[in-house]
């Protein structure tokens, strides 16, 4: 991870493998910390080789069937196409195959215990995966916008192992956007200096508040795999 100067304590390594059934207390407060005290965390070996595994061969069974599609920008009627902005391809998680309900399972873990302790208020959660082919891309965006109350915290599953710099494809990850994050364009050209650059190796996760950070994926030179999660407050539901 670069650059040099990223808050060590925001970057952290969990020693042992991973249980797939459930986060260990030493990985939940890792990441329950550097968000309080940082807004955002990446966590190395999150996830075990052997969930990992599983979920890139869901991955790929999913692809040969045919299950994803051309991602766009906005949601509903506001849903576009932007080969300009993004040129993934995206498939939603249902939590059919027992390695999605299994990690899923991971994820109501970790919502209840940040609510818990950080009082964001989340109480559903989304998952998709995404596939970037050599040459795709994600421009610098926002998940959510302050005020919007929907996507609280952001979480990104990388699924590649052995992958190396020359692969392309990092996250990068952007300062804080503050009170002038209430206007897209002022947001988005606060700063080109990411607070972090994240390679896309199994079992890493990078987590983050949606309101706060800016972010994107560098054109890949590899075939690069990941699962997008959002913690959300559900339309309606008292915060």
């Amino acid at each position: 991870m670069t650059p040099a100067d990223t808050p060590l304590s925001c970057v952290q390594s969990a020693d042992s493998e991973t249980d797939y059934d459930g986060l260990s207390e030493q990985q939940i407060d890792l990441i329950c910390q550097s968000l309080y005290q940082n807004g955002w965390v990446v966590v190395e070996k999150l996830l075990s080789d052997t969930l990992v595994q599983q979920l890139r061969a869901d991955i790929l069974r999913l692809d040969n069937e045919q299950q994803f599609r051309k991602a766009g920008i906005g949601r509903d009627q506001a849903f576009v196409l932007r080969d300009d902005i993004r040129t993934d391809r995206i498939c939603w998680l249902e939590g059919e195959a027992p390695v999605q309900a299994r990690f899923m399972a991971i994820l109501e873990q970790l919502m209840t215990v940040v609510n818990r302790r950080l009082y964001l208020g989340m109480n559903h959660f989304e998952a998709m995966y995404a596939i970037y082919e050599p040459g795709q891309f994600y421009k610098k965006h926002l998940d959510s916008f302050r005020g919007q109350r929907n996507r609280i915290m952001t979480l990104v599953f990388y699924l590649n192992p052995d992958w190396n710099s020359d692969d392309g494809g990092q996250f990068l990850l952007y300062p804080e956007v503050g009170e002038q994050g209430q206007n897209i364009s002022d947001a988005l050209q606060l700063s080109d200096t990411p607070v972090a650059q994240v390679e896309p190796e199994a079992g890493t996760v990078a987590a983050f508040l949606s309101e706060e950070f800016p972010h994107e994926v560098i054109t890949a030179q590899a075939t690069r795999y990941s699962i997008a999660v959002w913690f959300r407050i559900r339309d309606g539901a008292p915060v």
